[in-house]
Protein backbone atom coordinates (compact mmCIF):
# COMPACT_ATOMS: atom_id res chain seq x y z
CA UNK A 1 0.00 0.00 0.00
CA UNK A 2 0.98 3.20 -0.45
CA UNK A 3 2.64 5.48 2.28
CA UNK A 4 0.84 8.25 3.48
CA UNK A 5 3.18 10.87 1.77
CA UNK A 6 2.11 8.84 -1.43
CA UNK A 7 -1.46 8.61 -0.67
CA UNK A 8 -4.14 8.73 -3.33
CA UNK A 9 -8.04 8.78 -3.63
CA UNK A 10 -9.44 7.49 -6.70
CA UNK A 11 -7.87 6.70 -10.33
CA UNK A 12 -5.39 9.59 -11.89
CA UNK A 13 -7.38 10.39 -14.91
CA UNK A 14 -10.85 11.19 -12.62
CA UNK A 15 -8.42 13.39 -10.45
CA UNK A 16 -7.51 15.21 -13.17
CA UNK A 17 -10.44 15.88 -14.94
CA UNK A 18 -11.52 17.55 -11.28
CA UNK A 19 -8.86 19.50 -11.14
CA UNK A 20 -9.64 21.10 -14.44
CA UNK A 21 -13.53 21.12 -13.20
CA UNK A 22 -12.20 22.71 -9.92
CA UNK A 23 -10.23 25.17 -11.12
CA UNK A 24 -11.97 26.26 -14.49
CA UNK A 25 -8.57 25.46 -15.89
CA UNK A 26 -7.22 23.05 -18.85
CA UNK A 27 -3.81 24.63 -18.43
CA UNK A 28 -0.37 22.88 -17.11
CA UNK A 29 1.86 24.92 -15.67
CA UNK A 30 5.86 23.90 -16.89
CA UNK A 31 7.95 23.98 -13.78
CA UNK A 32 11.73 23.96 -15.72
CA UNK A 33 13.56 26.67 -13.81
CA UNK A 34 16.62 27.49 -15.07
CA UNK A 35 19.39 30.64 -14.18
CA UNK A 36 17.85 32.99 -17.22
CA UNK A 37 14.31 32.47 -15.91
CA UNK A 38 15.29 33.47 -12.31
CA UNK A 39 14.72 37.39 -10.75
CA UNK A 40 17.57 39.07 -10.12
CA UNK A 41 16.15 39.53 -6.55
CA UNK A 42 16.22 35.49 -6.26
CA UNK A 43 20.23 35.05 -7.46
CA UNK A 44 21.11 38.01 -4.74
CA UNK A 45 19.48 36.55 -2.04
CA UNK A 46 21.11 32.85 -2.50
CA UNK A 47 24.00 34.49 -3.27
CA UNK A 48 24.04 35.91 0.21
CA UNK A 49 23.11 32.97 2.03
CA UNK A 50 25.07 30.12 0.11
CA UNK A 51 28.76 29.98 -0.77
CA UNK A 52 28.82 26.97 -2.89
CA UNK A 53 27.11 28.09 -6.37
CA UNK A 54 25.18 24.95 -6.80
CA UNK A 55 23.76 25.97 -3.10
CA UNK A 56 23.21 29.14 -4.34
CA UNK A 57 21.07 27.68 -7.82
CA UNK A 58 19.03 25.31 -5.58
CA UNK A 59 18.02 27.70 -2.98
CA UNK A 60 16.97 30.41 -5.79
CA UNK A 61 15.21 27.50 -7.51
CA UNK A 62 12.71 26.26 -4.70
CA UNK A 63 12.40 29.95 -3.63
CA UNK A 64 11.23 30.40 -7.40
CA UNK A 65 9.20 27.23 -7.57
CA UNK A 66 7.24 27.62 -4.17
CA UNK A 67 6.19 31.31 -5.26
CA UNK A 68 4.91 30.15 -8.34
CA UNK A 69 3.14 27.24 -7.02
CA UNK A 70 1.39 29.37 -4.29
CA UNK A 71 0.71 31.81 -7.44
CA UNK A 72 -0.87 29.27 -9.27
CA UNK A 73 -2.76 27.23 -6.93
CA UNK A 74 -6.35 26.98 -7.96
CA UNK A 75 -5.79 28.30 -11.34
CA UNK A 76 -3.86 25.82 -13.30
CA UNK A 77 -5.32 21.98 -13.66
CA UNK A 78 -1.85 20.35 -13.32
CA UNK A 79 2.02 21.51 -12.23
CA UNK A 80 4.39 19.83 -14.89
CA UNK A 81 8.28 19.51 -13.26
CA UNK A 82 10.96 18.54 -15.91
CA UNK A 83 12.83 16.41 -14.62
CA UNK A 84 16.21 17.30 -16.64
CA UNK A 85 16.14 20.37 -15.10
CA UNK A 86 16.49 19.41 -11.52
CA UNK A 87 18.91 16.41 -12.66
CA UNK A 88 21.27 18.76 -13.94
CA UNK A 89 22.27 20.10 -10.46
CA UNK A 90 22.50 16.04 -8.74
CA UNK A 91 21.88 15.25 -5.65
CA UNK A 92 20.61 18.52 -4.39
CA UNK A 93 18.77 19.27 -7.45
CA UNK A 94 16.60 15.89 -7.10
CA UNK A 95 16.18 17.44 -3.52
CA UNK A 96 14.62 20.58 -4.97
CA UNK A 97 12.37 18.46 -7.24
CA UNK A 98 11.43 16.70 -4.31
CA UNK A 99 10.25 19.36 -2.27
CA UNK A 100 8.57 20.85 -5.35
CA UNK A 101 6.58 18.01 -5.71
CA UNK A 102 5.84 17.93 -2.45
CA UNK A 103 4.91 21.57 -2.46
CA UNK A 104 1.98 20.87 -5.17
CA UNK A 105 0.64 18.66 -3.44
CA UNK A 106 0.11 20.80 -0.10
CA UNK A 107 -1.48 22.95 -2.48
CA UNK A 108 -3.37 20.20 -3.98
CA UNK A 109 -2.43 20.50 -7.50
CA UNK A 110 -1.50 17.31 -9.77
CA UNK A 111 1.92 16.70 -10.66
CA UNK A 112 3.09 15.66 -14.04
CA UNK A 113 6.71 14.45 -13.85
CA UNK A 114 7.95 14.91 -17.38
CA UNK A 115 11.28 12.34 -17.32
CA UNK A 116 10.12 10.45 -20.04
CA UNK A 117 11.24 7.34 -18.93
CA UNK A 118 11.01 3.88 -20.73
CA UNK A 119 12.62 0.56 -19.86
CA UNK A 120 11.19 -3.19 -19.74
CA UNK A 121 10.37 -5.21 -16.47
CA UNK A 122 12.18 -4.32 -13.12
CA UNK A 123 14.04 -1.20 -14.00
CA UNK A 124 10.45 0.19 -15.29
CA UNK A 125 9.34 -0.95 -12.09
CA UNK A 126 11.97 0.93 -10.16
CA UNK A 127 11.20 4.04 -11.65
CA UNK A 128 7.70 3.77 -10.83
CA UNK A 129 8.43 3.12 -7.46
CA UNK A 130 11.06 6.39 -7.31
CA UNK A 131 9.08 8.73 -9.07
CA UNK A 132 5.85 7.53 -8.36
CA UNK A 133 5.43 5.33 -5.35
CA UNK A 134 7.66 3.86 -3.02
CA UNK A 135 10.42 1.56 -2.59
CA UNK A 136 10.70 -1.44 -0.26
CA UNK A 137 12.39 -0.95 2.88
CA UNK A 138 15.40 -3.21 3.72
CA UNK A 139 14.17 -6.67 5.44
CA UNK A 140 10.57 -5.86 5.54
CA UNK A 141 11.10 -2.70 6.96
CA UNK A 142 8.61 0.19 6.37
CA UNK A 143 8.36 1.22 2.45
CA UNK A 144 10.37 4.18 1.39
CA UNK A 145 8.68 6.94 -0.32
CA UNK A 146 9.00 8.00 -3.98
CA UNK A 147 8.42 11.64 -5.27
CA UNK A 148 4.94 11.42 -5.36
CA UNK A 149 4.01 12.31 -8.50
CA UNK A 150 0.82 11.96 -10.32
CA UNK A 151 1.87 11.12 -13.40
CA UNK A 152 4.46 10.03 -15.21
CA UNK A 153 5.74 10.71 -19.28
CA UNK A 154 7.59 8.32 -21.46
CA UNK A 155 8.31 6.62 -24.48
CA UNK A 156 6.65 3.95 -26.16
CA UNK A 157 9.44 3.00 -28.28
CA UNK A 158 10.35 -0.36 -26.06
CA UNK A 159 6.49 -1.19 -26.26
CA UNK A 160 3.37 -2.79 -23.68
CA UNK A 161 6.32 -4.06 -21.25
CA UNK A 162 7.75 -0.99 -20.62
CA UNK A 163 4.76 1.27 -20.12
CA UNK A 164 2.53 -0.82 -18.18
CA UNK A 165 5.31 -1.22 -15.21
CA UNK A 166 5.25 2.43 -15.09
CA UNK A 167 1.66 2.97 -13.52
CA UNK A 168 1.28 -0.59 -12.29
CA UNK A 169 -1.86 -0.98 -11.12
CA UNK A 170 -4.81 1.16 -11.69
CA UNK A 171 -6.03 1.31 -8.17
CA UNK A 172 -2.24 3.07 -7.16
CA UNK A 173 -3.75 5.98 -8.51
CA UNK A 174 -1.05 7.03 -11.25
CA UNK A 175 -0.62 7.48 -14.53
CA UNK A 176 1.23 7.44 -17.59
CA UNK A 177 2.08 9.89 -20.47
CA UNK A 178 2.81 8.23 -23.58
CA UNK A 179 4.70 10.24 -26.50
CA UNK A 180 2.85 10.13 -29.85
CA UNK A 181 3.31 12.89 -31.66
CA UNK A 182 5.75 15.68 -30.11
CA UNK A 183 5.90 19.33 -30.67
CA UNK A 184 9.25 19.82 -31.71
CA UNK A 185 10.47 20.31 -35.28
CA UNK A 186 12.72 16.86 -35.44
CA UNK A 187 9.49 14.59 -34.34
CA UNK A 188 9.14 14.07 -38.11
CA UNK A 189 12.48 11.98 -38.60
CA UNK A 190 10.67 9.20 -36.33
CA UNK A 191 7.18 10.20 -35.87
CA UNK A 192 6.24 10.39 -39.82
CA UNK A 193 7.63 6.89 -40.59
CA UNK A 194 5.25 4.61 -42.95
CA UNK A 195 4.18 1.00 -40.98
CA UNK A 196 2.02 -0.07 -43.37
CA UNK A 197 -0.17 2.63 -44.74
CA UNK A 198 -0.02 4.42 -41.84
CA UNK A 199 2.70 7.06 -40.41
CA UNK A 200 4.45 5.49 -36.82
CA UNK A 201 2.66 8.45 -34.83
CA UNK A 202 -0.61 6.49 -35.68
CA UNK A 203 0.39 3.11 -34.71
CA UNK A 204 1.25 4.37 -31.03
CA UNK A 205 -1.78 6.19 -30.94
CA UNK A 206 -3.57 2.64 -31.45
CA UNK A 207 -0.91 1.38 -28.96
CA UNK A 208 -2.11 3.50 -26.47
CA UNK A 209 -5.55 3.10 -26.72
CA UNK A 210 -5.38 -0.32 -27.02
CA UNK A 211 -3.04 -0.33 -23.74
CA UNK A 212 -5.49 2.01 -22.04
CA UNK A 213 -8.71 0.42 -22.49
CA UNK A 214 -9.02 -1.50 -19.24
CA UNK A 215 -7.83 1.68 -17.34
CA UNK A 216 -10.91 3.80 -17.72
CA UNK A 217 -11.85 6.28 -14.78
CA UNK A 218 -15.12 6.98 -13.97
CA UNK A 219 -15.14 10.13 -16.43
CA UNK A 220 -14.32 7.90 -19.41
CA UNK A 221 -10.93 8.60 -19.85
CA UNK A 222 -7.83 6.08 -19.31
CA UNK A 223 -4.78 6.42 -16.91
CA UNK A 224 -2.72 5.66 -19.90
CA UNK A 225 -2.64 9.69 -21.86
CA UNK A 226 -1.09 10.94 -25.20
CA UNK A 227 1.60 13.52 -25.39
CA UNK A 228 0.66 15.31 -28.44
CA UNK A 229 1.79 18.76 -29.74
CA UNK A 230 0.44 22.12 -30.12
CA UNK A 231 2.24 22.35 -33.58
CA UNK A 232 0.23 19.63 -34.82
CA UNK A 233 -3.12 20.62 -35.05
CA UNK A 234 -4.70 18.83 -37.45
CA UNK A 235 -3.14 15.75 -36.79
CA UNK A 236 -4.50 16.10 -33.03
CA UNK A 237 -7.79 16.00 -34.71
CA UNK A 238 -6.97 13.04 -36.51
CA UNK A 239 -4.89 11.10 -33.50
CA UNK A 240 -7.83 12.05 -31.01
CA UNK A 241 -10.17 10.14 -33.38
CA UNK A 242 -7.74 7.28 -32.67
CA UNK A 243 -7.88 7.85 -28.93
CA UNK A 244 -10.91 8.44 -27.73
CA UNK A 245 -10.68 7.68 -23.85
CA UNK A 246 -7.15 9.12 -23.76
CA UNK A 247 -6.17 12.23 -22.03
CA UNK A 248 -3.81 14.61 -24.39
CA UNK A 249 -1.09 16.45 -22.60
CA UNK A 250 0.05 19.39 -25.01
CA UNK A 251 3.35 20.78 -25.52
CA UNK A 252 4.16 23.30 -27.73
CA UNK A 253 1.68 26.50 -26.71
CA UNK A 254 3.03 29.49 -26.65
CA UNK A 255 6.98 30.07 -26.45
CA UNK A 256 6.74 27.20 -28.74
CA UNK A 257 4.65 28.87 -31.45
CA UNK A 258 1.25 26.54 -30.99
CA UNK A 259 -1.81 28.84 -31.09
CA UNK A 260 -4.83 28.44 -28.17
CA UNK A 261 -6.64 27.28 -31.46
CA UNK A 262 -3.91 24.66 -31.95
CA UNK A 263 -3.63 23.48 -28.50
CA UNK A 264 -7.54 22.45 -28.33
CA UNK A 265 -7.90 21.19 -31.54
CA UNK A 266 -7.59 17.43 -30.03
CA UNK A 267 -10.53 17.91 -27.79
CA UNK A 268 -13.58 15.46 -27.32
CA UNK A 269 -16.65 16.24 -29.05
CA UNK A 270 -17.58 17.36 -25.50
CA UNK A 271 -14.78 19.71 -25.51
CA UNK A 272 -12.43 18.20 -22.58
CA UNK A 273 -9.45 15.61 -22.60
CA UNK A 274 -6.97 18.21 -23.19
CA UNK A 275 -4.29 19.92 -20.96
CA UNK A 276 -2.25 22.57 -22.47
CA UNK A 277 1.46 23.13 -21.22
CA UNK A 278 2.84 26.38 -20.59
CA UNK A 279 6.15 27.10 -19.26
CA UNK A 280 9.04 29.57 -19.95
CA UNK A 281 5.68 31.74 -20.96
CA UNK A 282 4.48 31.81 -17.69
CA UNK A 283 6.95 31.28 -15.32
CA UNK A 284 9.23 33.37 -16.86
CA UNK A 285 6.16 35.91 -17.43
CA UNK A 286 8.17 38.71 -14.85
CA UNK A 287 10.70 39.42 -17.50
CA UNK A 288 8.10 40.54 -19.61
CA UNK A 289 6.62 43.33 -17.43
CA UNK A 290 9.90 44.05 -15.50
CA UNK A 291 8.39 42.49 -12.25
CA UNK A 292 11.65 41.58 -10.59
CA UNK A 293 10.40 41.51 -6.97
CA UNK A 294 6.93 40.84 -7.56
CA UNK A 295 7.55 37.61 -10.34
CA UNK A 296 4.67 35.52 -8.71
CA UNK A 297 1.93 38.23 -9.16
CA UNK A 298 3.18 38.09 -13.00
CA UNK A 299 3.12 34.35 -13.41
CA UNK A 300 -0.39 34.59 -11.99
CA UNK A 301 -1.66 37.07 -14.22
CA UNK A 302 0.19 34.97 -17.44
CA UNK A 303 -1.85 32.20 -16.13
CA UNK A 304 -5.55 34.22 -16.03
CA UNK A 305 -4.65 35.28 -19.61
CA UNK A 306 -3.77 31.68 -20.65
CA UNK A 307 -6.56 30.26 -19.06
CA UNK A 308 -8.89 33.28 -20.99
CA UNK A 309 -6.93 32.13 -24.04
CA UNK A 310 -7.72 28.24 -24.49
CA UNK A 311 -11.38 28.79 -22.89
CA UNK A 312 -12.27 31.10 -26.02
CA UNK A 313 -10.84 28.66 -27.77
CA UNK A 314 -12.56 25.67 -26.51
CA UNK A 315 -15.77 27.88 -26.88
CA UNK A 316 -15.15 28.98 -30.87
CA UNK A 317 -14.29 25.48 -31.61
CA UNK A 318 -17.44 24.07 -29.60
CA UNK A 319 -19.63 26.72 -31.97
CA UNK A 320 -17.65 25.88 -35.29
Amino acid sequence: MPSDHNARLGHAADRLIASMATTDSIACVGLDPRPELLPPSLIAEARSRHEHPAEQACHAFTKFNFGILDAVAGACAAVKPRAACYEAYGGRGWQVLEATIERARQRSIPVILDAKRGDIGSTAQHYRAGLLTESPGLDNAAAIPGLGADWITASPYLGQDSVAPLIGDVAEGTGAFILVRTSNPGAADIQDQPIGTERLAEVVARLVHKWGADRLGSAGFSGIGAVVGATWPQEAAALRRLMPHALFLVPGYGAHGGSAEHAVAGATERRDGVIVNSSRAIIGAWKAVGADQEFAAATRDALTTMNDHVATALRSTSQG
